[in-house]
């Protein structure tokens, strides 16, 4: 079981390895967004805190959509994500609405 722990909504979650961050969000109550969920929009934009290592790599989408600069900042689109194992520690803007 792999651990995510959202900075944003201070809260933590664990979750089966190899689960689409997407999927994972769904069940549980966390304030990130999805839109086009297949990464072209930018919604669901991420930046990886720790456990960069414990996701699946990066997608063509996200090389398209997010600058390198952000990508090496530790920047993903969530909608692209899987958590494969261990402790990872996310954050992201929260939408106001």
């Amino acid at each position: 079981m792999a651990k995510v722990f959202f900075k944003t909504d201070n809260v933590t979650h664990e979750v089966e390895d190899g689960t689409p961050l997407m999927d994972f969000c769904e069940e549980v109550d966390v304030s990130l967004s999805f839109g086009c969920t297949e990464g072209t929009c930018g919604v669901c934009e991420v930046t990886v805190l720790k456990g960069q290592e414990n996701l699946s790599r990066i997608t063509e989408e996200e090389k398209d959509y997010l600058l390198e600069e952000d990508l090496e900042d530790g920047m993903r689109l969530g909608c692209q994500v899987k958590i494969r194992k261990g402790d990872v520690t996310l954050k992201w803007k929260k939408v106001k609405g």
